[in-house]
This record gives structure tokens, C-alpha cells and sequence, in this order.
């Protein structure tokens, strides 16, 4: 996984760095059932999904998870995301979602809506995933969701009490600072659900620029895990380069 940065490379971002924090997010990564993971989301999106009463998408996460998201001045950034709620428990956790518009690399025109755009997101299959929700990059997504309706756009909103899915706020996660290590990681993952819950798609931040093969299912996207436990009030922190080292040097 790759977050695109603009500009130098910090200082502090050396091999030793890099290396260390590689090895703890792949000692991590390497432990995920994906089955245990695909039955997390399910549950909370069948929660969000058949909720009959007046509570908001972030107390149901509270309530499923123990633990809620908020956006917040940063250590290093104008805007953060903090653990407001609860706390992450252990290492392993579902944590948020990166939202945005799916390209394909080398295939789908992602020129103009690159350009100085650090929300950019790399996955290992050459698919880039867009998480800028403004600009160029907004109008692009809401085309793409006109023609595939039942997809998420509530994450858009800077308003996040009114995002439908209370978990998509990956794209506004920081890298970390000089004086600390991640404490989430990128994980590649694609949401498939079948005809009987087909509904749960409506949870999904995420939408393709083109269409694709029928033999093609689900949506790829890309979720944060936990690296370790994480306290009420903390910031989330990843790290933008903890892939592509490793691919220079291989």
C-alpha cells in the first residue's frame, strides 16, 4: 500500500524507520482472518441497515464496536482523526475505510484529478483509489455514484454526523509524526455481498470510474487495521511509505 506524498521525503523517514515500521504492520497484516474481518463489516452494516429507532450511525458503531471517530485539529495536519469514543482494544482492529473513486492504473484518466491531490491511495493489483472530496476529484465520484446509485456518497459531507457509514474518514488519517510510530495500517480488502445482502452495498464509500467484466464482483477498497491498542482521545496515524521501500529494494 502506497499513500502518494508531494514534495521531500522527511528526514526522519530513514531505512531503519521504514523497516521497523514495515515489519510491525506486516506482523499484523499477516494475522487478519478475512473471513472474521468480512463478517465485522457485515455485521455493523446489517446494524446500520436495520436500525428501527432514532440512534445515529455513530452510536451504533459505538454500540457494535466500542469505540467512535471523530475529526479534530492534528499534531501535524489542519484536520485529524481521533478516537472520540471508547478505545481500540488490541491490535488486529477494524479501525475506518478509505473511501473514494476506484481507478485502474494505466487504463483509467487520472491525470487531471491527480495533480496536487494527496489523497491518492496505491493498491498492490494497480488499482489507485481517489479520497479527495472536493474539486475535481467530488465531481467525478458523484458522476460515477448517478450511475451506480446505491453506493455511499455521504462520506462527501464535512458534516460527519451525517455520513451514513460511520467509518469512513480513512482518507483524512495522517502519517505519522517524527516523534512517534503508526498505529493503523492500510489493508487491501473488497467488500462482496450476496443476493441476499445485496443492501449492504449502500454501506460502501466507494465506486469504479468504469465498468467493468461481469466475471468481476464486489468492490475493492482498501480498510485501516490497528497496529496496537489505541486510548479515547488519540490521533490515528499510518504510514504513507511503509510499501514502496520494500518494492525498491526487492
Amino acid at each position: 500500500m502506497l499513500k502518494y506524498l508531494f514534495g521531500h521525503r522527511s528526514s526522519y523517514l530513514n531505512n531503519e524507520t521504514i523497516d521497523k515500521v514495515q515489519s510491525l504492520c506486516r506482523t499484523i497484516e499477516n494475522k487478519i482472518d478475512q473471513n472474521i474481518l468480512h463478517q465485522q463489516i457485515s455485521q455493523l452494516f446489517n446494524c446500520l441497515l436495520n436500525c428501527q429507532s432514532n440512534k445515529s450511525p455513530r452510536m451504533i458503531l459505538q454500540e457494535q464496536m466500542n469505540f467512535s471517530l471523530n475529526k479534530s485539529l492534528s499534531q501535524t495536519h489542519a484536520q485529524g482523526i481521533f478516537i472520540d469514543y471508547g478505545e481500540i482494544t488490541k491490535a488486529g482492529q477494524l479501525v475506518a475505510i478509505y473511501p473514494g473513486t476506484i481507478y485502474r492504473r494505466h487504463i483509467d484518466p487520472l491525470l487531471l484529478p491527480s495533480i496536487r491531490n494527496t489523497f491518492l491511495l496505491s493498491r498492490k493489483d494497480d488499482l489507485i483509489i481517489d479520497g479527495r472530496d472536493r474539486g475535481i476529484s467530488r465531481s467525478i465520484y458523484l458522476s460515477c455514484h448517478a450511475r451506480y446509485p446505491l453506493y455511499d456518497r455521504t462520506w462527501l459531507s464535512n458534516d460527519i454526523f451525517l455520513h451514513k457509514n460511520p467509518l469512513t474518514l480513512g482518507h483524512y488519517i495522517n502519517h505519522f509524526p517524527f516523534n512517534g510510530l503508526p498505529n493503523v495500517t492500510y489493508y487491501e480488502f473488497d467488500f462482496y455481498f450476496d443476493d441476499n445482502d445485496y443492501d449492504l452495498y449502500r454501506f460502501v464509500p466507494n465506486v469504479r470510474y468504469a465498468d467493468i467484466d461481469n466475471e468481476e464482483k464486489g468492490m475493492p477498497s482498501t480498510v485501516l487495521i490497528s497496529l496496537r491498542p489505541i486510548k479515547q482521545g488519540e490521533e490515528l496515524f499510518s504510514c504513507y511509505l511503509n510499501v514502496i521501500q520494500q518494492e525498491k529494494r526487492s
